[in-house]
């Protein structure tokens, strides 16, 4: 054998990318970076390296692509107030006055309540809140009720210095026939509307119809009551008629 082959093989060194030397060493910085809220271009030129490569080690590099990911507006806009949103619907809010809040796009508040279900559930929940305060009222206003009346009161003393004194009244709000009337009519319609509802068998007054149609059509002749009638005209003596013909 030649001495040429009982020298062992030596690995040829591996020739490093731009990634290999800038990205790798900066993957556990590139997340922090995103959160402060770099863009791509600001993140290119902390790699030192252009934003086209930028993008094409995205598509290349599992690990990079993730290190970029940025936070959707449900993470950061909208899961951590969702205390608050809670709260606005509770104030009676509208939807469209939240998302205003939120700084979100409407399509984005409506496929995140399709998405998330913590979300759908609250905004369901905020739809029979103004309707609860409501009924509570009306029934408040049906049955009475005590309510305090503060009245502010500025004095004057002998020397002519005004003092303001603050007095409360206790007063008692009487049961409204109206909300009474209205709210029975509405949770207890059976026993408080005055409506009555008749329930009419129409297919079977619509057979009979038919049936009295048939017997007419097959009888041949059809009786009818009737009462003769003679009629008598009396002319006076005297009278001649005229001749319609000479006129």
């Amino acid at each position: 054998m030649s001495k040429n082959n009982d020298k062992p093989k030596r690995n040829k060194p591996k020739i490093q990318t731009k990634y290999d030397q800038f990205v790798v060493p900066r993957l556990r910085d590139i997340p922090v970076w995103v959160r402060e809220g770099a863009t791509d271009e600001e993140i290119a030129k902390r790699l030192n390296i252009h934003i086209w490569t930028l993008g094409d080690y995205r598509r290349k590099h599992p690990k990079f692509a993730e290190a970029l990911e940025r936070p959707t507006k449900w993470e950061t806009h909208v899961y951590p107030r969702l205390a608050e949103i809670q709260q606005w619907f509770e104030e009676g809010m509208n939807a469209e006055d939240i998302i205003r809040k939120l700084d979100i796009g409407k399509t984005t508040w409506y496929e995140y309540i399709d998405k998330h279900p913590m979300l759908a559930e609250l905004v369901k929940w905020s739809r029979s809140v103004p309707i609860s305060h409501v009924e509570n009222s009306l029934l408040k206003a049906a049955t009475g009720y005590e309510y305090e009346e503060i009245k502010t009161i500025i004095e004057e003393d002998k020397n002519g210095k005004k003092k303001t004194r603050i007095e409360k009244v206790k007063r008692y709000q009487p049961p409204n026939p109206t909300a009474m009337i209205f709210y029975l009519k509405n949770r207890a319609p059976n026993e408080w509307n005055d409506r009555r509802e008749l329930v009419v068998n129409t297919k079977a007054l619509e057979q009979e119809r038919k049936q009295l149609f048939l017997d007419m059509i097959e009888a041949d002749v059809v009786d009818a009551d009737y009462e003769a009638i003679e009629e008598s005209v009396d002319i006076e003596e005297g009278y001649i008629e005229p001749d319609d013909s000479q006129s």
